[in-house]
């Protein structure tokens, strides 16, 4: 109890000797030397307006001006030179400047021949025709020798043929040649053929057409019988030996005249 009773005196003693007035003029903590009134305010405000103004004005101006100038200037000159058709050139392999050809043509081995005019590039073409005869009363031209060529007219025994033709206006001849083109119808032997007109007359190599195949060009030269100049010219041409036989697809007469 006693000692209670000296703590309460001890603590009374004490309270008269402290102020807790804290307001003190020795410790003005609101001084202006010290403002610790820290400005918190910061400037948050964060410039956030982004340019998003893109410029999406693209340039769509695309230079569309196509140059639509066609050229119409079309070329209107037309070639009114006429072309002169060539004028026909031998094929036997003959020299000539002027020709005169035709061709034995049938149906089949053993039907008649007839004659197709191939060629005929002479000065006068107003006598002009071609056939086959013989000393027989009866006789038909025979095409043959469809199995081992392209056949023609079967020139054997007494049959021979007949050309009509002009040299009127012609130019000197040089060179006149008779080619036949065919072969020799006979299995043993070979062949020949002879002419005649009112001139003159003459004759292949005997034996000079083959009786192979294929067909071949055989040639005489026949100026003396082919002069120029005459508007009535009748040319002959027959089988000769040895085979007394030929098998005849074409005719050429070439002239070499200038």
């Amino acid at each position: 109890m006693k000692r209670l009773l000296l703590v309460l005196g001890l603590l009374a003693a004490c309270g008269d000797g402290l102020d807790s007035d804290s307001d003190t003029d020795g410790w003005d903590t609101d001084t202006d030397g010290w403002d610790t009134d820290t400005d918190s305010d910061s400037d948050t405000d964060t410039d956030t307006d982004t340019d998003t103004d893109t410029d999406t004005d693209t340039d769509t101006d695309t230079d569309t001006d196509t140059d639509t100038d066609t050229d119409t200037d079309t070329d209107t000159d037309t070639d009114t030179d006429t072309d002169t058709t060539p004028a026909a050139k031998c094929i036997s392999g003959a020299t000539g400047t002027h020709v005169a050809r035709f061709k034995w043509n049938g149906s089949g081995s053993g039907s008649r021949a007839w004659v197709s005019y191939e060629a005929n590039s002479l000065p006068d073409t107003s006598r002009w025709k071609a056939g086959a005869f013989a000393r027989s009363t009866s006789y038909n031209p025979v095409y043959q020798d469809t199995f081992l060529g392209p056949g023609g007219l079967e020139l054997s025994g007494t049959v021979f043929m007949d050309i009509e033709l002009s040299t009127a206006g012609l130019p000197p001849v040089r060179k006149a040649t008779i080619a036949l083109y065919g072969r020799s119808y006979s299995t043993g032997s070979s062949g020949s053929f002879s002419w005649r007109t009112f001139s003159g007359s003459g004759a292949s190599p005997y034996g000079g057409v083959a009786n192979s195949t294929p067909y071949a060009w055989y040639t005489a030269d026949a100026t003396a019988s082919l002069p120029a100049g005459d508007g009535g010219v009748l040319l002959r041409i027959e089988p000769e030996g040895p085979s007394n036989s030929l098998v005849v697809n074409e005719v050429e007469i070439c002239f070499d005249a200038r």
